[in-house]
């Protein structure tokens, strides 16, 4: 038996890497399900902390109250009246799971919350379709941009009971996961199309889910057909001319909140009277900002708040490592673009330049959809997707080129530990969340007195008592990290 024979009977793969070495290691699935094993402990890691969190007051005590005395049917209708947001769908999740909760409300909303977070790391592992232990050595790193962005920690802190975000990001993630299928199915497609509904009627940057799909397609990822494709575009039709036409549902207006621009906040008032005129250089400045901010992290939220920090001479050591460690990824994948210029040029792709492409894409798209106001959250999808988009770079760094060991240790070193930092950035403020979380509860009272919410009935008075209760008594705040960190870990969400 020769040794090649010897080595398939043994389950052991043979192959020949780009640089034409004999490459001789485990089988593929080995490689994945340790992937996949890493991607459950990081997962359930976050879980812990996010376990340490309550069910808030601001957002969440009032549209729980909301949805009290309310049938789903008449709550779906409700929405539909609205005249700046279309979010039927967001609305009805919160009001299943508070009925299905019984009472435990903690357990389900903060269980939901992490289960959302394996599913989506679960998503991300197996789009990044590890398969050597090179590809193994990568994902710590993939899965630190995905935690450690500004753009990530919003979706696992923010006050609303469902996070409608993060189910989006979900939703495009899954679809791209069933359109890197090898071929496609009647169920596969189905559900891709419900991923659309689902999302797009959550909020309106579920149109990513979308454009993830027609891209998918473009680049050769036949797992969702060309029928689920149109069926799709025809569902996103119908969704705008019932939107805009029928149900006359625009955009957020210039007065609909405070936006972030040049160095500091503008309330709606001055937005009015800065951009009354011309609103479309506002608009320009959101879309201009909410790429930049994934690619580099400054602006956040439309203000450039390390550029202020240079300006002011006071640096926040967070911002330092943000910026520095988003530069290095963007440098990385202009690399990766540069060098596989060509093959896109003769549109020739391989699973690497799709991961790259998807990214930019859905970059460019989220940036367009937040025009009307720059908030980290809603650029959360492509912060998904760069974390992806890094990976397959790395992957590709490490593959088919010998670049040299001073360029190599400069750049990853810098996203290594830039990211890292990054990632224990967001469990160090998930703990000082549920602190200040605790103490909005404890003044509670005061709190519905200042917004004018009234709470008389015995169905709201016994949600304020068991949430309460819940925050206070039954699940008390968590060991909290030294104030020592603070400065270092200086969070500007």
């Amino acid at each position: 038996m020769s040794w090649l024979s010897l080595v398939r009977a043994l389950g052991v793969n043979s192959h020949s890497d780009d640089r034409g070495d004999d490459v001789r290691e485990p089988p593929t699935w080995a490689w994945a399900w340790l992937a996949h094993g890493y991607g459950l402990l990081t997962a359930c890691l976050l879980g812990y902390f996010l376990l340490g969190l309550t069910v808030q007051v601001s957002d969440s005590f009032g549209n729980l109250l909301a949805v009290q005395g309310q049938s789903l049917g008449g709550l779906l209708t409700e929405q539909l009246s609205q005249r700046a947001y279309l979010r039927p769908l967001l609305w009805a999740q919160v009001k299943i799971v508070y009925e299905l909760s019984g009472g435990h409300y903690y357990l389900w909303f903060r269980g939901l919350h992490v289960a959302q977070v394996v599913l989506l790391v679960a998503l991300c592992v197996r789009l990044m379709r590890p398969r050597t232990l090179q590809d193994l050595a990568l994902v710590p790193l993939a899965l630190a941009v995905l935690i450690g962005s500004h753009t990530f920690a919003p979706m696992v802190r923010e006050a609303f009971p469902i996070n409608s975000f993060l189910t989006v990001a979900i939703c495009a993630i899954a679809t791209a996961s069933l359109a890197l299928r090898p071929s496609p199915r009647w169920d596969v497609d189905v559900l891709a199309v419900l991923l659309f509904v689902g999302a797009v009627l959550t909020v309106e940057s579920g149109v990513l889910v979308w454009v993830v799909c027609v891209v998918a397609y473009a680049l050769g990822m036949r797992g969702v057909s060309r029928r689920a494709v149109f069926a799709m575009t025809a569902c996103l039709a119908v969704y705008v001319v019932v939107r805009t036409a029928v149900l006359e549902v625009g955009a957020p207006s210039l007065t609909e909140r405070a936006s972030g621009f040049g160095y500091g906040i503008l309330s709606p008032a001055e937005l009015a009277e800065r951009f009354g005129r011309s609103p479309w250089l506002f608009y320009a400045y959101n879309v201009m900002s909410s790429v930049l901010t994934v690619l580099f992290s400054e602006p956040k939220g439309g203000a450039f708040r390390f550029s202020h920090e240079i300006v002011t001479a006071n640096l926040h050591p967070w911002s330092v490592v943000s910026v520095a460690s988003s530069t290095a990824a963007t440098i990385l994948l202009s690399w990766f673009s540069w060098t596989r210029r060509a093959r896109w040029q003769s549109w020739t792709f391989d699973h690497d330049d799709r991961l790259v492409l998807l990214f930019l894409a859905v970059l460019g798209a989220n940036a367009a959809l937040s025009f009307p106001y720059t908030k980290n959250v809603i650029m959360s999808p492509a912060g998904v997707f760069l974390a992806l988009a890094v990976f397959a770079a790395s992957r590709s760094w490490f593959r088919q080129t010998r670049p040299t060991l001073a360029a190599t240790v400069a750049l990853f070193g810098v996203l290594t530990c830039g990211w890292a930092f990054r990632s224990a950035g967001v469990h160090y403020n998930l703990r000082r969340t549920a602190a200040v979380e605790r103490t909005e509860w404890a003044g509670v009272d005061a709190w519905l007195v200042r917004q004018h919410i009234p709470v008389v009935t015995a169905e709201a008075l016994s949600l304020r008592d068991t949430l309460r209760q819940d925050a206070l008594w039954r699940h008390v705040t968590p060991p909290q990290p030294t104030a020592a960190w603070t400065r270092w870990f200086d969070i500007d969400y």
